[in-house]
This record gives C-alpha cells, structure tokens and sequence, in this order.
C-alpha cells in the first residue's frame, strides 16, 4: 500500500462497439469459483461491509464496515460499534484482518461508506455518512477523514471535513481524485452536493460546492480534471445521469438523461463508469423486468441515448440476478462485471441472495454470465458494493449479509476466480 496510487477511477481503454440490447441466456458450464477470504464477527474486527475494495498492488485489500469496532452503540443494530476500516492481507493462502481505525462515533465520524482512495504516501481517505461536528443532523451530517500510518503501525485518523447540512449537504458517500490531489463526492441528503476539497497550506482543506442534487446516489466518476458524472436516485420519478462540467472558473450541471422507468429501467443506486469513447455504463434497481438493467448511455447528435446491455430476471426463478444496486467495472478485455442483491438460485430467502455476473460484448449483443450465485450461508448474501478485479482476472468484493453470526451473519469478503 505504501506506494499506491489514486485509485477511484475505472477506466477502459478500448473500443466496445456498438451495442445491442438482447437478452441472452447465461453461459453454460461456467467454471469460476467463489472463496470467501474473511466472515466478519461482529466484534472488534467490525460488521457489515460497506465498501467496495481497494486492492493494493503489494497484495492486501481494504475496505470498510458500517458497525462494530468498539463498544459504543452507534446504529442500533445488534451490532455495537461505529464501524472501521480494516486490511485484509493473505499469508500462505490465508487472509488475516487488521484494524487500521475504530470510529469512536464522535466528531471523528461514523458508518464508513462509499469507497477509499490511497495517496502516494500511503494515506488513506474516505467518507462517513454520519458523526463530525455539524449540528445540522440529528446524529451529526457526516466527515470526510483522513488515515495516516505511523512508525509503530497505527494509524492517525485526521478529520478533513464535517458536514454541516445547510449550505454544503449531509451523508456523503465515496470520493474520487485529480491528478492535484483535490478531492471530490457527493451528499446523499434529500438536498445535496457535489463538492470539492482542496488542499491549502497548513495542512487544512478547503472545501467549495460545485452544484445542488436531490438526493444524489453514492459514486462520482471523474472523466477528466473538468468532467464529473453522478447519478440521482429521485430527482426525477425514475432517476437521472448529470454532468458537473468546468467552464473557465465556474462549474456547469447538466442533466444528461432522465430514465423513463417500465421497460427502459430506471433508479440507478450506484454510479458509472467511462469508457475511453465517453460512454457511461451503469446500473438500475427498477425497470426492465421489474428487477433492474444494465445499460450504457451514448451521445447521438447532441443528444444522450440509453441502451439496455441486459435486462435481469429473464431466467425463471430470476437465477442471472435481481436488483443490481453497485457499479459495473470493466477488465482489460472490455467485459463488465458486476453484482445484483437478489435472485439467483439455492437460497432459502424468498427474493434470492443476489450473484456476481459478468457482461460480455458479443456479435449478438451483450451476453451474461452468472459466475456466482450467493446461497445465503457461509459464502455471503446480498452484495451491494462494486467489485475489484486483480491483473489476473480474479474478482474480490464483499457482502453485508451472510457469513458468521446470528440474524443472518456479519458479512464476508469474497474472491471469484474466472
């Protein structure tokens, strides 16, 4: 970790051709296994995960938890803690986990949400959707942190940021980066923001509002130093992508599309991602079948154009997947991969536990693959967050649900092996 990079940003460098939204069956014989690397106790070593994994080129994976950690009672659920961020580091096959950082649920934040990013140094940085100093929201509007590593191994949570509810949001969730440093996300709060913090001298953080969103969803893509994309969940009945643009000084938002819900799909939970072209690929929770889509969005004459990639719940029983609710990804080939949180097969829960798949372009059209169907035991249910792909095409991710505990487990963290 010691020498990563800035690494929110999935990018893909090559041509994906033209789309054609089919529905195809499922490959048969797929052969990819699931292993679960870590089943959460509930205890110190935190709850229910609440990020997507940042895998360090050295080899350990990090992420975060919503709850546990310590023993102050911050969510009410029947776990105690405040949630941490923890690494994951694997020693003759086996994966330990550290706690880099308890939030003690105070003016240092709690409930660790969206993504973490590194510095060259080895910081770390990350959102909590609740706690700081803000007065604005009932149990405090939310951090943005920073965690750096000391001599002896511990780690030094400073916080960059609190929330104050009125002029700049509340609940934010991930960030992204530019090549300066600066950072950016978005507040989730029914009136939110997307916003920018820069460094100054002194080693404060100056923060400045780039827009207004309705209850924007979490994930912000930076296409460029001057483009910022986002999703909103309500502004509109079915949700819509904008654009935060960089004109001279001033930025500009843009709505590009309005999802028009029924068979075209809509609610997206998640953010997207870019091509090299400037096509935007996403999720929906709504639409299609009324389970959810995957879709890529075009510019057509000036105009964005939606197309459908794959409409889930075309297999009886929904067995490809039900609900997507996390980002896509692409690999090297310019396949994209992804979750849903329900349906699938196998699993005692009525609405299934959800899978991992895998979109593929085809002369036909996009084709999907189910590579794991989550059963509600031991291997972890109903993944929410974006996965993480390795150079050797093995897929890490997590689930908030499933593995150990009572009331169905703690959460796991996953590898699949194509």
């Amino acid at each position: 970790m010691r020498h990563s990079q800035f690494s929110a940003l999935q990018r893909c460098f090559i041509s994906l051709g033209v789309t054609v939204a089919l529905v195809l069956t499922p490959a048969a014989g797929a052969t990819a296994r699931e292993k679960v690397l870590y089943r959460f106790t509930g205890g110190t070593d935190g709850a229910y995960p609440s990020s997507s994994l940042v895998l360090d080129a050295s080899g350990p994976l990090y992420g975060t938890t919503s709850a546990g950690g310590n023993t102050n009672e911050c969510t009410g659920s029947d776990s105690q803690g405040c949630g941490v961020v923890f690494e994951l580091t694997s020693s003759n096959g086996k994966w330990q986990e550290s706690v880099l950082y308890a939030f003690q649920g105070g003016t240092d934040g709690w409930d660790p949400s969206g993504n973490l990013l590194f510095d060259a140094a080895g910081n770390i940085y990350g959102t909590t959707l609740y706690g700081g100093t803000g007065t604005g929201c009932t149990s405090g509007c939310g951090t943005v942190f920073e965690l750096s590593p000391n001599g002896d191994g511990s780690w030094t949570e400073t916080v960059l940021h609190s929330f104050q509810a009125d002029f700049d949001g509340a609940f934010p969730a991930g960030l992204t980066a530019d090549a300066s440093g600066n950072l950016y996300g978005v507040t989730t709060s029914g009136w939110g923001t997307v916003y920018e913090l820069s460094p100054s001298q002194g080693g404060a953080w100056k923060e400045a509002r780039l827009c207004s969103t309705n209850s924007s969803s979490p994930g912000l893509v930076l296409e460029d130093k001057d483009n910022l994309y986002f999703t909103q969940g309500s502004t509109y009945e079915y949700g819509s992508v904008s654009e935060v643009k960089r004109i001279g000084k001033l930025w500009h938002e843009t709505d590009l599309y309005d999802f028009h819900g029924g068979g075209n799909g809509g609610e997206p939970k998640a953010g997207v991602i870019v091509d090299k072209d400037g096509n935007l690929y996403g999720t929906g929770d709504e639409g299609g079948n009324d389970f959810g889509i995957a879709f890529e969005l075009k510019r057509s004459a000036g105009q964005w154009k939606e197309s459908m990639l794959y409409n889930f719940c075309s297999r009886n029983n929904c067995a490809d997947g039900a609900r997507p609710q996390a980002p896509l990804v692409f690999d090297q080939a310019g396949n994209l991969y992804g979750t849903t949180a329900n349906g699938g097969t196998g699993c005692t829960f009525q609405g299934g536990c959800g899978v991992v798949f895998k979109l593929a372009h085809t002369k036909a059209g996009w084709m999907e693959t189910v590579l794991h169907t989550f059963r509600d035991g031991r291997d972890g249910a109903s993944p929410t967050q974006g996965l993480t792909l390795d150079g050797k095409g093995n897929i890490y991710g997590t689930t908030p649900a499933g593995g150990a505990g009572p009331n169905g487990g703690y959460g796991t963290v996953f590898e699949v092996t194509p």
